[in-house]
């Protein structure tokens, strides 16, 4: 069914993935709470956790009216089989990839379209004529967007051309090399999730005065007292009662100038989990939770079935039961390492990993985290005890953050 344009002021959110609809989810119920309408364009696996979330979440599939639905179709079948995902509808997958391929064939050509899609993949989409037709079609009072690339980059762009009030929640520390600092135009107000964030934009020469340190809303549920509950609960069910249990939150490695072959793809976490294995299989006090990125863990070999070892399905298994179960976090670059912070748990980052060095997204740089500087070094880093840490703003403004970025939507909704 066609979704209908806004009948009063609303608000229009472009999402994507697990991990930014859970900054959008609480706003919005918030803001509905309150009266206000919202629309939710989740895109990617954003779709099922934003259902997951109690949203109604809209899909490229919604808007195919807004295109050449036939031609979309097409483009977005021959592209499908390469960019499946378990956790994403093949019909939505085909009208996301077909409506943002197409936009390249009408505004650049076949020729220069194939050769940016070789170039970039799907990464490079930036659908901006069709999602600025999604916003003429709802009319939104306000355009709201997570950071990144893609249709969330487009929206904001869109917004701004037709002088729309637009806001942008940020991730959580912007490193030097994001590609969000390096955009050309930017939401009339940012979110921000922490004093240190804040100044990391400001110092890339974004406008200060659009920064809003607000904290971040994904954040505001992970110290909810029935999320440790249902760690403990979690503890028991796997008989694991007095053990030190490792959280592994692992995602794919990109191919990076200097760095070992051997790590690309999934084979850093690959020998990750290896060690991790056989650190467990050593230390009769230890267990371990695998959970790689939810958008990647199908990637993930699967290296069987082992005594304490839980290997996680993250499209099915909710992430804070497991969070608060775990004594010690381990990651790369994931948020998930920013969340375990704040509920007092141990976060070790390899700052060894290929992402970390390239990005400059070191959680222990700010204070938060243990280095771990190899793999050799990993075993010992979990035998060694806790490091006292000292937090250089990198952790957010004390209560809950959902409120304060609620309280800037509504004054851009006045504007």
């Amino acid at each position: 069914m066609t979704p209908a344009p806004f009948s009063v002021p609303g608000v229009l959110f472009v999402t994507y993935g697990n991990g930014h609809i859970t900054k959008v989810a609480p706003v919005v119920h918030a803001l509905e709470s309150m009266g206000v309408p919202c629309q939710v364009l989740a895109l990617t696996i954003g779709y099922a956790q934003a259902q997951r979330l109690g949203l109604q979440p809209l899909g490229y599939k919604d808007f195919l009216h807004l295109a050449d639905r036939e031609r979309a179709l097409a483009y977005g079948r021959q592209l499908w089989p390469e960019n499946q995902h378990p956790d994403v509808d093949e019909f939505e997958s085909c009208c996301y990839l077909g409506v943002n391929y197409l936009e390249w064939v009408e505004t650049f050509g076949e020729e220069a379209a194939a050769e940016l899609y070789q170039k970039g993949g799907r990464r490079s989409f930036l659908p901006l004529k069709f999602i600025g037709k999604i916003i003429d079609f709802l009319q939104p009072s306000v355009v709201v967007s997570t950071s990144s690339p893609r249709s969330e980059q487009a929206a904001i762009e869109a917004g701004v051309q037709r002088g729309i009030p637009t806001l942008t929640m940020l991730d959580l520390f912007p490193a030097p090399h994001d590609v969000y600092l390096h955009q050309k135009v930017y939401a009339g107000r940012i979110t921000a999730a922490s004093t240190l964030a804040g100044q990391l934009v400001s110092a890339a020469g974004i406008d200060a005065a659009r920064i809003r340190i607000t904290g971040c809303p994904a954040y505001d549920a992970v110290g909810n007292p029935a999320n440790a509950v249902a760690g403990s609960a979690l503890r028991q069910q796997l008989g694991w009662e007095g053990r030190h249990i490792v959280l592994w939150a692992g995602s794919l490695e990109q191919r990076y100038p200097g760095q070992p072959e051997a790590y690309f793809g999934a084979g850093l976490c690959v020998l990750v989990e290896q060690a991790l294995r056989t650190w467990v299989s050593q230390t009769p006090s230890a267990a371990l939770i695998v959970r790689y990125h939810p958008n990647q863990y199908h990637l993930f070999p699967d290296q069987g079935t082992q005594d304490r070892v839980y290997v996680s399905n993250p499209g099915a298994d909710p992430l804070y039961p497991q969070l608060h179960a775990a004594d010690t976090v381990l990651v790369q670059t994931s948020t998930v390492g920013f969340e375990s912070v704040l509920i007092g748990k141990r976060l070790l980052n390899l700052v060894f990993s290929p992402t970390v060095i390239a990005t400059e997204y070191d959680f222990s740089k700010l204070g938060i985290a243990e280095a771990v500087a190899s793999l050799e070094e990993l075993p010992l880093a979990l035998n060694r005890p806790r490091a006292l840490l000292k937090d250089r703003g990198g952790l957010p403004p004390a209560g809950p953050a959902t409120p304060r970025v609620v309280v800037e939507i509504i004054d851009l909704m006045k504007a």
